[in-house]
């Protein structure tokens, strides 16, 4: 009698191996992204990562198509994982070190709706339970990750309106204000048999809303509304300057939108068009 087979589990390669180390603990979203990153990199030079030279990164890096701050993205993702080989001793050279990716122009100016625009996204949407999207995006300043992941254990109630303790970028928590107008809205499109697992923003059967669902819940309301280039980020980013404009403080909308440096959130300040510092000076 023939011994009984036992099959063998896949090796998993050394690029594998570091890919797993330097994405641990990263968010699904981060990871994901990574990920797909070197891997088309590994698909153009079929070599393994110990194996890569700078003209490999080079040729990659001017072959890629899409907007610049894209190509950029992936080459950062590549260089970080190469950098981090050298660091853990995986990799004996860091070629990523000598390619140097030129800084883009900024174009955040670009990305910000003004109020009257949000005003009308928000109004021209039918479904009230995508409105309710629409404005915690805005009012709330999240990412499209940490809405749909936002539940009812999240959230608490104030005397005016409430709090929601986010889960965000970087595997951090913050407490954010959800105003009281906010709050009653959100509370009417909630199930009346909810739970503290039940989404804060479900999809449109009582489910969590997936992320590409929210992406093109935005996308077909900014369309609606005559912004067809809008994206959810682009209500974190309006977010951020209407309340810079409007006068609140710096380090609170750094605390809202979860930034790490106060630098990210004032280069949201006074970026509207028709203002710059020559206003503000007598003449």
């Amino acid at each position: 009698m023939a011994p009984a087979t036992v099959a063998k589990t896949p090796r998993i390669s050394d690029d594998d191996r570091l890919l797993n180390m330097w994405l641990h603990n990263r968010s699904a979203n981060t990871a994901r992204a990574y990920r797909a990153d070197v891997n088309a990199f590994f698909q153009w030079t079929d070599k393994a990562l110990a194996d890569v030279v700078l003209d490999d990164l080079q040729g990659w890096f001017d072959s890629l198509t899409g907007s610049d701050a894209t190509r950029r993205r992936k080459m950062a993702s590549v260089k970080s994982a190469l950098a981090f080989g050298v660091r853990v001793g995986f990799l004996d050279v860091d070629v990523g070190a000598a390619l140097r990716l030129e800084r883009g122009r900024d174009r955040l100016s670009e990305r910000i709706l003004t109020e009257e625009d949000v005003r009308r996204i928000i109004d021209q949407e039918p479904c009230p339970r995508k409105r309710v999207a629409l404005r915690v995006l805005y009012f709330m300043g999240l990412r499209i990750s940490e809405m749909c992941a936002l539940t009812w254990r999240d959230m608490t109630r104030r005397q005016q309106g409430g709090v929601a303790s986010v889960f965000g970028k970087g595997n951090k928590t913050r407490h954010v204000l959800v105003p009281a107008k906010l709050w009653k809205e959100i509370v009417a499109v909630r199930a009346d048999d909810w739970r503290p697992d039940t989404p804060v923003v479900p999809g449109h059967d009582g489910s969590p809303l997936h992320l590409r669902a929210a992406h093109r819940l935005v996308k077909r309301a900014a369309k609606r509304a005559g912004l067809p280039g809008a994206s959810a980020h682009w209500f974190r980013h309006a977010h951020a300057s209407h309340a810079l404009d409007n006068g609140a403080p710096a380090h609170v909308v750094q605390q809202t939108l979860g930034h790490s440096d106060l630098k990210t959130t004032t280069r949201y300040a006074h970026v509207r068009e028709g203002d710059g510092g020559g206003n503000y000076l007598k003449d």
